[in-house]
């Protein structure tokens, strides 16, 4: 069985879907107490490794494994973020480098926002970039939406690949638009959802609305939450959801009707929103593709984060069967 190493490993997300895709984590790092404690729950057969990352000595995993992936925190680099970037002390990409220079894995993977690689940040990420390349690697790099591999959710994320023998192929997109299967959407993942302890922030209409053309796209209501159209795949779950500012489930319909009547040149209305909630952690999970057995460790705050930060498993099942077979297929050439 092929192993790897799991950075920033988070609640699990990515140690879950590579699991599925045949991979099996000889160990796993990760800061957030919370967070440590849902991993062990989930993987307890996992060494996990709390604490800082910069603190940790890789030389034990020398050549022991095939694989170190991770998603390094990417505040600096999100939209969300405040744009310090490669100068932010929160920046963990040069603690990724240096673990995978002290591993010399076959493979890596690394996950990212896809703001890392816009123009803004070009110069650092061609950095990093070449960095990991002087480690003798090919590296491939490609920004993929999870919707398109099967999450109920649009969530645009920067895959940087490296193999040592050959440059890695990114799988093809199998859902979405011309494709043969068409995008999951929200409802089909929400639907039978296991009841949960409900997000108790209150729905109020905002003093201001931000109107966009669509009911989904605007700020109609207080707080940082927006309504999800459920005939589509959601928006991206952030790990700034909880409270306030966790998207908004709409089942009847009534911020569309609100948006109508806004655009037809209705005046803001005042109060609580009848008839919307806001999604339950295990809403969000299931919105990320995590199976309802899957359970989450800490304070609801911390668990929404805890999904929010999350890799899809479904993201880290397909590329992770990319990389196994163009592993084993490299390696059935060399023994032939």
């Amino acid at each position: 069985m092929v192993r790897s190493v799991d950075l920033f490993c988070g609640a699990g997300g990515l140690t879950h879907g590579l699991r599925q895709a045949g991979w099996d984590t000889a160990a796993a790092v990760e800061f957030d107490a919370a967070a440590c404690l849902t991993y062990s729950r989930n993987f307890p057969e996992v060494h996990l490794i709390p604490g800082d990352i910069r603190a940790v000595d890789f030389s034990e995993f020398a050549y022991e494994v095939d694989l170190v992936a991770g998603g390094p925190p990417c505040q600096p680099f999100s939209v969300a973020g405040n744009q310090r970037a490669h100068d932010d002390p929160r920046d963990c990409i040069p603690a990724f480098v240096r673990a995978v220079s002290e591993m010399a894995p076959p493979a890596f993977m690394m996950e990212n926002v896809a703001g890392l690689a816009s123009r803004r940040h070009a110069l650092y990420l061609e950095f990093v970039l070449r960095q990991l390349a002087d480690l003798g690697y090919f590296v491939e790099r490609q920004i993929v939406d999870a919707a398109d591999y099967g999450a109920p959710q649009h969530r645009r994320r920067l895959i940087i690949v490296g193999m040592r023998e050959s440059a890695f192929i990114f799988p093809e997109p199998t859902h979405g638009p011309g494709r043969a299967t068409p995008h999951m959407s929200a409802a089909m993942a929400l639907e039978g959802a296991p009841e949960d302890e409900p997000n108790r922030a209150k729905i109020t209409y905002a003093k201001r609305p931000v109107m966009r053309p669509s009911p989904f796209a605007g700020m109609l209501v207080n707080g940082g939450g927006r309504p999800i159209d459920l005939s589509q795949p959601s928006q991206t779950i952030p790990a700034s959801a909880g409270g306030n500012r966790t998207h908004i489930v709409d089942v009847h319909g009534e911020l569309s009707k609100y948006h109508e009547y806004l655009v037809a040149g209705g005046s803001p209305l005042q109060g609580i929103v009848p008839g919307v909630r806001r999604l339950t952690v295990r809403e969000s999970a299931r919105l990320q593709c995590f199976p309802d057995e899957f359970e989450f460790v800490g304070p609801q705050s911390s668990r929404y984060r805890q999904v929010g930060n999350a890799v899809p498993p479904v993201l880290g099942r397909i590329m992770g069967e990319a990389l196994r077979d163009q592993l084993h297929r490299k390696t059935r050439r060399r023994a032939g």
